[in-house]
C-alpha cells in the first residue's frame, strides 16, 4: 500500500500542476495585468517544454529506473514552484512554468511504468484504477481551492502548497526498493534507441489509435476548461461571490472522482473499452454544447460541469489503462513518456486556442463549438478502432 500511495501522490502532483493554473489565471490577470496572448503563454509554457522533455526522458527512464526520476523530478519541481510563486512579472511566471516542464515529466513518465515494477500482473488493472483516482481529486482540489485561495488570499498559495507536496513525494519515493533488471532496458541510449522505440509503438495500430485519441481528448478538455473559470467569474461576479464559484467547482469535480472509480466497472459491461470511450466522447460533446445555455444558473453549471468532469476522468482512466497493456515492461516508460508528451501537446495547443477563442468571442460559444468538434472526431476514431478490433488483436 505504501507503493500505491507514493504513485497516487505522484499522479496527483502532475495533474494538480496542470489544473491549478486554470482557476488561478483570472487572479494572475488581475494582479499583473495579462493580455489574452500572455494568458495563453502562461497556460502553454509548461506543456510546450514538457513535450520535449517527455520525449527525451522515456528511454532514460527505461534504462536507469523509475525511482531515480521520481525523486529527482520532485526535488526540482519543489524548488522551481517556490521560485514561480515569488514571481512578480509575466516573464518570470512564464519562465518558471517552462522550467517546471523540465522536471515534472520525470515524475509523470515514470508512474504507470512503476506500477509494472512493483505490482504483480494480476493486480495491475486494479491498482492502475486506484492511481488514476488522483486525477479527479487533483482537479477537484485545484479548481475549487484555486478559486478560493486565489480570490480570498493570493494566487501564489497553490504553488507553495504543491511545492511542499513535491518535497514530501521526493522523500517518500526515495524509500522505494530497487527493481529487478528484467524490468529495465539494457544498452546505451542513442538516437537509434529513440527511433526504434517510436517506430515500434507507431506501427502498432491499436496504440496509434489510442495515442491520436489521447491527443485530441487532451486538446478538447483544455479548449473548454482553459477559460471556463474566467467566463464564469467575469459573467457572474455581480451575482456570485468567489466562495460561490469555488463551491461550484468543488461540487462539479466530485463527478470526476465518481468517473474514475466507475471506470473499471463500466468497462466490464462493454465488450470493448474503446466502445465505452467512444460513447464517453460523444457524451462530453453533448454536455459541453449546453453549458452556455445556463450561464447565470448555479445549479445548471454545477450539474453540467459534474457531468463534464465525470466523462473527463472516466476517459483518462480507460485510455491510460488500455494503452499500457500493449507493451512489455522495458518499453512502458517510453510509452508512458509519449502519452505524457501528447497530453502536454494537447494542453499547450488547447491552452493557447482556448484563450484566443475566448478573446474573439467572450460569450464562450467558440470554445464550446471547438471542444465539441474535437470530442466528436475522437469518438469516431475510437469507434472505428473498436470495430476493427472485433477481428484483430493489436496487443503484443
Amino acid at each position: 500500500m505504501v507503493v500505491v500511495f507514493i504513485l497516487w501522490t505522484a499522479f496527483f502532483v502532475i495533474n494538480f500542476n496542470v489544473a491549478m493554473m486554470i482557476p488561478l489565471l483570472p487572479f494572475i490577470q488581475k494582479d499583473i495585468g495579462l493580455t489574452s496572448f500572455q494568458a495563453g503563454m502562461v497556460l502553454a509554457a509548461f506543456p510546450v517544454v514538457a513535450l520535449i522533455s517527455n520525449i527525451a526522458l522515456g528511454p532514460f527512464i527505461d534504462r536507469f529506473g523509475r525511482k531515480r526520476f521520481i525523486v529527482a523530478g520532485s526535488l526540482g519541481c519543489a524548488v522551481i514552484l517556490l521560485q514561480t510563486a515569488a514571481s512578480k512579472t509575466v516573464i518570470s511566471i512564464v519562465l518558471g512554468r517552462a522550467i517546471t516542464g523540465l522536471f515534472m515529466p520525470m515524475i509523470g513518465a515514470s508512474i504507470f511504468a512503476a506500477i509494472a515494477d512493483y505490482v504483480p500482473a494480476e493486480n495491475r488493472s486494479r491498482i492502475t484504477g486506484y492511481v488514476t483516482t488522483a486525477a479527479p481529486i487533483a482537479f477537484l482540489i485545484s479548481m475549487s481551492i484555486g478559486v478560493l485561495l486565489g480570490g480570498l488570499i493570493a494566487w501564489k498559495m497553490p504553488l507553495i502548497l504543491l511545492a511542499f507536496t513535491c518535497l514530501g513525494l521526493a522523500i517518500s519515493a526515495s524509500t522505494l526498493s530497487p527493481v529487478s533488471s528484467e524490468f529495465l532496458a539494457s544498452g546505451k541510449v542513442t538516437v537509434r534507441t529513440y527511433r526504434d522505440r517510436i517506430l515500434s509503438l507507431s506501427l502498432n495500430t491499436g496504440i496509434r489509435s489510442i495515442l491520436i485519441s489521447y491527443l485530441l481528448w487532451a486538446t478538447a478538455v483544455i479548449v473548454f476548461m482553459g477559460m471556463y473559470p474566467s467566463w464564469i467569474i467575469q459573467n457572474n461576479l455581480l451575482h456570485w461571490s468567489t466562495g460561490t464559484v469555488g463551491i461550484l467547482f468543488l461540487l462539479g469535480e466530485n463527478g470526476g472522482l465518481f468517473g474514475a472509480f466507475m471506470s473499471g466497472r463500466l468497462a466490464r459491461i462493454f465488450p470493448d473499452p474503446m466502445i465505452l470511450c467512444a460513447a464517453g466522447m460523444t457524451g462530453m460533446a453533448l454536455v459541453v454544447s449546453v453549458v452556455p445555455l445556463g450561464m447565470h444558473s448555479f445549479v445548471f453549471q454545477s450539474v453540467t460541469y459534474a457531468f463534464f468532469a465525470f466523462g473527463r476522468d472516466l476517459l483518462l482512466a480507460l485510455m491510460l489503462g488500455e494503452a499500457i497493456t500493449y507493451v512489455k515492461g522495458a518499453q512502458r516508460g517510453s510509452l508512458n513518456a509519449i502519452l505524457n508528451a501528447l497530453y502536454q501537446t494537447g494542453t499547450a495547443v488547447g491552452g493557447i486556442t482556448s484563450a484566443w477563442l475566448y478573446a474573439l468571442y467572450p460569450d464562450f460559444s467558440s470554445n464550446m463549438f471547438t471542444a465539441c468538434g474535437l470530442f466528436i472526431v475522437t469518438a469516431v476514431i475510437l469507434f472505428r478502432t473498436a470495430r476493427v478490433r472485433e477481428y484483430t488483436d493489436y496487443r503484443s
